[in-house]
């Protein structure tokens, strides 16, 4: 089975975890059941929290987990060269830009030619967005090697599952539920909301399209308009998603 055809085979919401940065943190995550696991080696500009590992510590982290695949969280506007030595060293199959930006087509040509697909992060979703805008420069770039689209829906509000259920159907020209089950339909789509134990079922159930469920670890934002739970937070989460 090919290494796209191993998610798509799978009934259960996929679920990642992102910005793990340790081996222990890494085998919890995998013993509750994480499908992905993203590891980032470059700062995220959002956080100012220190989660982030050297390139040299991800081949233990990903020797360490049983099930789950690890994600290289980095640059990918650097030199194609070096990009491919850090992925040959972490042994990993996914990469994930760090500032969610297309990475040039020599460094999406170089991961292809090594079979290493790419996760595009950093897709944020506003309340007031037109579906019809969400996606135009990713369909518009040819031979993006997607493994999956990671979208970010209605960061600007702490309720952002609440607001697009109950709020969003009042202004119909708004973003809206059947909007994401629409896009899913078409991309392999990776959701992050505000989840928590109590909404993580009734989201599953509500977007049936959607790919899978990303959690983001974080403290310190630099900005407003972040989802991120505390690692604690992130493995409640985990534990409580439906299962098949």
């Amino acid at each position: 089975m090919s290494w796209a055809g191993k998610w798509f085979a799978m009934t259960n919401k996929l679920f990642k975890i992102d910005r793990v940065r340790s081996v222990e943190e890494a085998v919890e995550v995998d013993r509750l059941g994480a499908d992905l696991i993203g590891v980032a080696i470059d700062r995220d500009p959002r956080f100012d929290d220190g989660r982030y590992v050297r390139a040299e510590e991800v081949a233990s982290i990903a020797a360490a987990v049983r099930q789950a695949e690890v994600v290289v969280m980095m640059d990918l506007l650097d030199d194609p060269g070096r990009v491919l030595d850090i992925v040959r060293m972490a042994e990993v199959r996914s990469v994930q830009p760090i500032a969610g930006r297309i990475p040039p087509l020599a460094v999406r040509g170089a991961l292809r030619e090594i079979g290493v697909g790419i996760v595009y992060g950093g897709i944020e979703i506003a309340h007031d967005d037109a579906p019809e805008w969400v996606f135009d420069l990713h369909d518009a770039t040819p031979q993006l090697d997607v493994e999956f689209f990671q979208v970010d829906l209605l960061p600007e509000y702490r309720d952002s599952w609440a607001f697009l259920r109950d709020r969003s159907p009042e202004f119909p020209e708004e973003f809206q539920v059947a909007d994401l089950n629409a896009f899913a339909r078409d991309r392999p789509l990776l959701i992050g909301l505000d989840f928590t134990v109590d909404n993580i079922g009734e989201i599953s159930a509500a977007l049936p399209e959607v790919r899978g469920f990303a959690v983001t670890i974080g403290d310190g934002a630099t900005r407003s308009g972040v989802h991120s739970h505390s690692y604690n937070q992130s493995l409640k989460v985990l534990q409580a998603r439906p299962r098949a």
